[in-house]
């Protein structure tokens, strides 16, 4: 009966801090996060990885190394979700969710599509 005991406990120990972790950012959260940052971005579809600057005045800078070029876009929050603009595919929305050691998990449409991490203040990247 210990032994079932102590199982269950920390079986809902574990789900708990599963599910804690997995609520995503609130808007405040992902401004203050965002705002005048530059951070590195792995999009898992593509396998690329690349670095994103937010400015204060909603303006998104991606430097993409292997074009040796730095593409501005729009950014801003919408609801709780972190939202940049591309133009060839459009908008994008992500909830965005701290997975912890300063990585964020980007979620569109339930599926996990960008990994983002090293936020550091400022633009670090001169192109």
């Amino acid at each position: 009966m210990f032994k079932k005991t102590i199982i269950c406990v920390s079986l809902s120990f574990l789900m708990s801090g599963v599910s804690n972790a997995q609520e995503p950012m609130s808007a405040d959260e992902v401004k203050e996060l965002f705002t005048n940052k530059t951070f590195n971005i792995h999009n898992r579809m593509k396998d690329r990885r690349l670095q994103g600057y937010d400015d204060e005045d909603g303006n998104h800078f991606v430097f993409i190394p292997w074009k040796d070029k730095v593409k501005k876009r729009k950014w801003w929050v919408e609801g709780n979700k972190h939202c940049t603009s591309h133009p060839k595919r459009g908008d994008s929305c992500k909830d965005m969710i701290s997975v912890g050691g300063g990585k964020y998990h980007g979620i569109t449409d339930g599926e996990h599509t960008h990994t983002l991490s090293e936020f550091r203040e400022g633009r670090d990247f001169d192109r």
